[in-house]
């Protein structure tokens, strides 16, 4: 936990934000928010994913995705804290490639065709949860991988994911200082309608329920390594010498975007949880604090809700 601290006193001390911005971003995050969850009778994300035909979608998000990220750059553009991006080439021409890999990361459905060819009908739902982990490995990871080799090479660190064990280790009592937390919420009705996102009614040929179970969780835990290897890793390491440790703050306005279709209390914990793991990521060069902490809470509140669901 000292190292920890550490990381945190030590960017507080190099980066001075000032307050004036940290307002504005946070009302602007704020008002989408409240557009999303509170003024719509029907979810803005969930409007997005049912727009026909099957392009629009993809076209919704990106607006979103470019409105929320250009934004916070003007914002802090505004309040002169980086140059004027938006007549840099590179910059914009990078942001843009990593606008496009976002969206089709977030839109992407097209496994269910394949699985809809392949599986009985009884057995499809189940993997439209499974495989949808993993289309981020063809879809995001790959072409940031290509992109990596061909530009940024050089950076040895690819975007974080090179690390020590004994580096990795530090992250752990993020977890325990977690859990109450999430004992907590785990009570509240909106909670206990999201989670626990495996249901035994999820039937796969012949496995037991408990086979299912492991599977799911399984994968479901590996969409938080592509997820931290996105926002933090990429969004904010690769943005660094753009935008120096202003790159977690436009990171933040789309880690809570990507949230919008869960409980109202996840996403605005999301602010929270993006900025504090892109403060770790950016001091410590890597993502695996935040892969480590976002796996774990992620299962205990797995667990939690299935622990109520038993209890109650």
């Amino acid at each position: 936990m000292k190292t920890i601290w550490r990381y945190f006193t030590d960017f507080h001390k190099e980066v001075k934000h000032p307050p004036a911005l940290y307002i504005s971003i946070t009302i602007f995050i704020a008002l989408l928010t409240a557009f999303n969850y509170l003024i719509m009778d029907i979810r803005f994300e969930k409007w997005m994913d049912r727009l026909k035909p099957d392009s629009l979608p993809y076209l919704a998000h990106f607006i979103l995705f470019s409105f929320i990220y250009y934004g916070i750059i003007f914002l802090c553009y505004r309040f002169k804290t980086i140059p004027n991006l938006f007549k840099d080439k590179a910059f914009m021409v990078k942001s843009l490639f990593m606008l496009v890999v976002l969206t089709v990361d977030v839109c992407f459905q097209y496994h269910k065709v394949i699985i809809s060819a392949l599986f009985e009908y009884k057995d499809r739902y189940y993997l439209y949860k499974v495989i949808g982990q993993i289309t981020s490995v063809f879809v995001m990871l790959l072409p940031i991988y290509i992109y990596y080799i061909k530009y940024e090479k050089s950076n040895g660190n690819f975007y974080g994911l090179r690390t020590s064990m004994r580096k990795i280790s530090q992250y752990f009592p993020l977890i325990l200082l977690m859990i109450p937390l999430i004992a907590g919420a785990s009570f509240e009705e909106s909670f206990r309608n999201f989670y626990p996102r495996f249901s035994s009614q999820y039937q796969f040929m012949d496995w037991s329920v408990e086979l299912r179970a492991v599977v799911f969780e399984i994968f479901y835990a590996w969409d938080f390594l592509t997820t931290e290897f996105l926002f933090r890793g990429f969004m904010v390491l690769a943005f660094t010498a753009f935008l120096g440790p202003r790159a977690i703050l436009p990171m933040v306005g789309l880690y809570v975007a990507i949230h919008y279709g869960k409980p109202l209390g996840e996403t605005m914990g999301s602010f929270f949880g993006g900025y504090i793991l892109g403060v770790l990521t950016y001091q410590s060069k890597n993502i695996w604090g935040g892969i480590v902490v976002h796996m774990g809470i992620a299962l205990l509140m797995e667990l939690a809700a299935w622990m109520q669901k038993v209890f109650n």
